[in-house]
This record gives C-alpha cells, sequence and structure tokens, in this order.
C-alpha cells in the first residue's frame, strides 16, 4: 500500500472507533433511562381475558327411578261398596284390582290401585309400568269407592280411576267403566269436552291442549302405550272429547 493510502485508511479507522464508543455510551445511556423508568403493573388475568373454548353443553342426569312394582288381586263385593251393585254387567269374581308404582307431580314414587276388568289386569300393569319408565305424573289413583263411587268427586280430586259402574256420562247406558275396561287417566289435566261442557270444571285450565306435564297430546308416548296395550283414546273421537278416556272397545 502507498504512503497517501495508508493514511486514508487510517483516518478512515479512527473515526470508526469514535462512532463505535458514541454509540456504547448511548445505549448504555438508554439503559439507564429504562431502568429509572416506573414499570406498568402487571395485569392479572381474568375469566373474560382467557379464550373462549366451545363445549358441548352437559344435561344433568336423572336421578334413577326406585324399580317398578305391580302387583294383582282378586276383589270381592265388600271391596266395592260404592262402585258395585247386583245388575252390574259384570261381577267383583270378573274384576282384579291392580296396584302399581306411580310417580307424583312432584317425582315421588307412589304406590297406587286401580280396578280393572280380570281380561285386562295384565295389560294395565304394564301400560302404568311402561308411563312410569317415561316419568308420566299421576296426580291421585285410588278405586273410585274412596269417593264414595261418584264419578265427578273422583275427577275433580285429579283421580286415576277405570271400573265404576254407572251410566254414560249424560246418558243411560252402562258406561264401558261398568265392564272394567276402560281407565281415566288425570281427569283435570285431561277433561271430557262436549261443547261449552267441561268435565271437571279445573279442566277449562287445559282445554287447549298445550303440552304440559300430565297432559295426553295425540301420538304421543302415552296414547302409544296404551294402543300397544289394546286401548283407544276418547282424545281421538270427533264428537266429543273424553282426553281422560281409554278404552277397550274404542266407546
Amino acid at each position: 500500500m502507498r504512503r497517501g493510502g495508508r493514511r486514508r485508511y487510517g483516518r478512515a479507522m479512527g473515526r470508526l472507533r469514535s462512532v463505535t464508543v458514541a454509540l456504547g455510551l448511548v445505549a448504555g445511556a438508554l439503559s439507564a433511562v429504562a431502568a429509572a423508568s416506573p414499570q406498568p403493573a402487571a395485569v392479572a388475568a381474568t375469566s373474560a381475558d382467557a379464550p373462549v373454548v366451545a363445549r358441548h353443553a352437559r344435561v344433568p342426569a336423572k336421578a334413577p327411578l326406585p324399580g317398578y312394582t305391580w302387583a294383582v288381586t282378586r276383589v270381592t263385593a265388600a271391596d266395592l261398596p260404592a262402585s258395585w251393585r247386583p245388575g252390574c254387567p259384570v261381577g267383583p269374581a270378573d274384576l282384579r284390582a291392580v296396584s302399581v308404582t306411580y310417580l307424583d307431580p312432584a317425582g315421588h314414587a307412589r304406590r297406587g290401585t286401580i280396578v280393572v276388568a280380570a281380561s285386562v289386569a295384565q295389560a294395565t300393569a304394564h301400560v302404568f309400568g311402561r308411563l312410569y319408565e317415561l316419568r308420566y305424573p299421576i296426580a291421585s289413583m285410588r278405586p273410585v269407592d274412596v269417593f264414595g263411587g261418584s264419578d265427578d268427586a273422583s275427577m275433580d280430586a285429579d283421580n286415576t280411576s277405570a271400573f265404576n259402574c254407572r251410566a254414560t256420562t249424560g246418558g243411560t247406558s252402562f258406561s264401558e267403566h261398568s265392564y272394567g275396561t276402560a281407565i281415566d287417566l288425570n281427569p283435570v289435566e285431561n277433561p271430557y269436552v262436549k261443547g261449552t261442557t267441561v268435565l271437571p270444571a279445573a279442566g277449562r285450565a287445559f282445554v287447549d291442549r298445550s303440552p304440559r306435564p300430565g297432559v295426553v297430546v295425540a301420538g304421543d308416548a302415552v296414547v302409544q302405550a296404551f294402543a300397544a296395550a289394546g286401548f283407544s283414546w276418547g282424545g281421538s273421537w270427533r264428537t266429543l272429547k273424553d282426553y281422560q278416556h281409554f278404552s277397550v272397545s274404542g266407546n
């Protein structure tokens, strides 16, 4: 390298060292300022800050039901003091008391009894077993004799019943209940409706047939359960509607 080139090279290197030193001083000053400056307080994470994770909603499992049990026993005239009398189309020997487990409106398991014809006793037990599986609520289930044989009193109490030797509603011929082959289910929620007549009176709140606990509607699981056991539903009648009524003959 020539002498003039050496001088230029030396001067350039000198300037580079000066710049490097200056940069080092600036960096040190900036570090000191940063250390002296107050730092922002850490913000605690909240559930609102957390990412949203989609999850399938879990439906709480229903408590298991106590086991369903049923029993069929014979009855005598003494068991039917108000619902049977001589001259009725069937006698006590042709009837059976069917005791079953059912769920009340509060979801508690209860024991109820219904009197039906011997020919449909087991089918009746199986129907109510299916209603129990469905958790269908039943307000009351007692023989109509508890109500002095009064169909009106039994309906007013929202009582599910079957045998009662009586005439058809508004008629003079024997009702199918007189044969023990018809069942009235939750009469308040499922009233008898003909024109402006609604029985029982409390059933007026259920004439619109909007789905509610205890209400039977066309094609639902209750109607299907009775149909599978050979019972037809009065809610499908044309001239009147007897939503509580399930019968073997369809009458």
